[in-house]
């Protein structure tokens, strides 16, 4: 019998210390099934325990295990040596048990809010050279310009209907008065019901642009204090990220959303500007040799014209010479 009771202590201390088998656990549990008395002695051990003030100390605790020891939980003499020490171990045991629980069942919880709070985007992107059309959920209608792209949940029409852009979009809005269509670039929130409008919202600009054609929209900072801006048809906002200072005016549809169509428009542009649109547009890297101009103001379209054919047009004016290799194009002054 004091083998068996020395058995049984050394796998409580085995337990107490996380290093039991799965089959040793096991052996413990059949050994609080076995009777009623060691049921009982268990089950007031716990609620003893849980009686007493408890603090987070994973350590055994003389002076609470004595208390309970005092209130008679074990009155059997021939038994006290082999309980009391039983009683220790399960003090500890359950106080651990208990710790784990708590700890596993907030982490679960915790776990499965983060789960819940995953969100999934589908993204929507254009390298340089490439223009798409696509209908989002909602049935709005999205012309995405060269080097572009566009964000937005997954659950979109049943959410909220909200998109995020990074360069420059034409947007087609579906009607929902219900839920305002909400366009997020730079910072700036464009939001509308049913509408149509141009966004350019490239990175690396002080400025980005929103041209309405239909409808209204309103734009705000959703991070300044200022009073939203409300546009008309044919107005356009101008929005100065560095300092969101604003500015309003009126454009011209085929200097704005020509791009679509296949355009590209130039509108008083410097030498900068037209590099950067052109490898835009085309897909391609300009690299440069000899003094740049700082004269150049070009004010024109070109229909679905090739590269070469661009700059072979913008040479008899311009005066530089070319090469083109591929996807790299080199200009001299």
């Amino acid at each position: 019998m004091r083998h068996k009771e020395d058995k049984l202590d050394g796998l409580l201390a085995k337990i107490v210390a996380r290093t039991a088998s799965p089959s040793e656990i096991e052996e413990v549990e059949r050994w609080a099934l076995e009777s009623k008395e060691n049921f009982e002695t268990l089950n007031a051990i716990k609620k003893l325990w849980q009686e007493q003030p408890s603090t987070p100390k994973v350590r055994f605790d003389e002076g609470k295990i004595d208390d309970i020891w005092e209130k008679g939980i074990v009155k059997n003499s021939e038994k006290a040596f082999s309980y009391r020490i039983f009683l220790k171990y399960a003090a500890v045991i359950l106080f651990v048990f208990g710790f784990y629980s708590t700890y596993y069942y907030f982490i679960a919880a915790n776990q499965e809010k983060k789960e819940e709070k995953v969100i999934e985007y589908t993204v929507l992107t254009n390298p340089a050279g490439k223009k798409t059309k696509h209908t989002l959920p909602d049935g709005t209608v999205v012309f995405l310009n060269c080097a572009s792209n566009i964000k937005f949940i997954k659950a979109f029409n049943s959410e909220e209907r909200k998109v995020y852009l990074k360069g420059e979009a034409y947007f087609e809005v579906a009607n929902n008065v219900n839920k305002p269509f909400i366009v997020e670039s730079n910072g700036i929130a464009t939001k509308a019901l049913g509408t149509i409008f141009n966004i350019s919202a490239y990175p690396g600009y002080e400025t980005m642009k929103v041209s309405l054609f239909e409808g209204k929209v309103e734009v705000k900072n959703p991070s300044s204090e200022k009073q939203p801006i409300l546009l008309l048809p044919g107005k356009e906002l101008q929005v100065n990220i560095q300092d969101d200072s604003y500015a309003t005016g009126t454009f011209e549809p085929e200097m704005v959303a020509g791009w679509k169509e296949g355009k590209l428009v130039f509108e008083n542009e410097n030498f900068t500007e037209v590099k950067v649109k052109l490898e835009r547009w085309f897909g391609v890297e300009i690299l440069v040799e000899g003094n740049k101009p700082n004269d150049w103001k070009v004010s024109t379209v070109y229909e679905k014209e090739s590269l070469k054919n661009i700059l072979l047009d913008l040479q008899y004016a311009k005066r530089f010479a070319y090469e083109i290799n591929d996807n790299q194009v080199t200009i001299q002054f």
